[in-house]
């Protein structure tokens, strides 16, 4: 046995699953970076929603295992790549995600006996005014709490959950806590992650990254906000994220018995969004930013706010 051959018997096997679902347009790039981690994984597993474009004929010019769902989420798509998976850890990312060349080793090293999840940062990128607007918002704590899913934090800490397109974890683990909840529009990694706290601790990594494309213009950005307070939603899982929509009842029942209640909440909350629009209008040199920043925060929490309670009174 040669020494090159020997090492790699000895490095972790690593299965990476990546759920598709018409993504031919950026699938290349993602196993491109995949497969050339400085850590080569053990396999590539691309588990396919029957996508209608040319996802499959281009993920097929790499050497990937491919898997189709019939799920119609990326839950579905998530649990079949992990019950399929051969390797002892799994590690997830997204068609329009392009990881750093050391993400999976960077990953790997955090593993201990108290860890039972890594994650890495999620750096939002995209072409277009509405696409950075939106990357800008979405990036504070406005946007997205302390959630590690939609901020950049510089340093390592334990987390309440990490983020689906940069994560890592021991096969074994997930199967012990029943896997990802298939039922979930969205959500699923949070949900995920609130089971697997009750065995051991979150890991947020800011070395290990991954550059993340939505392509999200306003009119899906705003799709996606109503999808992710559905997701919240039908988890029911608590965090600073579901506090306005929990809030946003009472503060219409103000409007009723308190008025003044309610118009000084409505001031504060113009006065706060007219603040970023013009923290943002400074820091870009753009004052375009002075009117873009505030519509991506109202259309942010008022469509999650929506398919948050839509969610909850469904499942009632």
């Amino acid at each position: 046995m040669n020494l090159w051959l020997g090492e790699r018997m000895n490095e972790p096997k690593i299965s990476v699953i990546i759920p598709v679902r018409n993504e031919a347009a950026k699938i290349q790039r993602c196993l491109e970076a995949v497969f050339s981690q400085s850590l080569k994984p053990y396999e590539v597993i691309v588990v396919d929603g029957h996508s209608s474009d040319a996802t499959i004929e281009r993920a097929t010019k790499f050497p990937v295992k491919t898997l189709y769902t019939d799920y119609h989420n990326k839950a579905g798509g998530c649990q079949i790549g992990v019950e399929t998976a051969e390797g002892e850890y799994v590690a997830f990312t997204d068609a329009d995600c392009i990881p750093d060349g050391d993400w999976l080793a960077n990953l790997i090293k955090e593993f201990d006996n108290g860890i039972i999840g890594v994650g890495g940062a999620v750096i939002n990128t995209g072409e277009g005014f509405w696409t950075h607007s939106v990357n800008l918002a979405y990036g504070t704590f406005l946007g997205s709490a302390n959630s590690v899913q939609g901020r950049f934090f510089k340093n390592k800490r334990f987390v309440n959950s990490i983020s689906g397109a940069n994560s890592m974890y021991r096969k074994e683990d997930l199967l012990r806590v029943g896997g990802f909840n298939t039922s979930l529009p969205t959500a699923e990694d949070t949900e995920l992650n609130g089971r697997l706290l009750k065995e051991g601790k979150l890991l947020y990594l800011p070395g290990a990254v991954i550059l993340h494309d939505h392509g999200r213009g306003l009119t899906e950005f705003a799709k996606q906000m109503l999808r992710y307070g559905r997701g919240r939603g039908a988890a029911r899982r608590l965090g600073l994220q579901v506090i306005p929509p929990l809030l946003a009842p009472l503060v219409l029942l103000s409007l009723i018995f308190t008025h003044w209640i309610f118009l000084g909440l409505v001031v504060l909350y113009l006065v706060i969004l007219v603040a970023m629009g013009l923290k943002f209008t400074v820091q870009e040199k753009n004052v375009r930013y002075l009117v873009s920043i505030p519509c991506v925060y109202v259309i942010e929490h008022s469509l999650y706010t929506l398919g948050f309670w839509k969610a909850l009174i469904r499942r009632k």
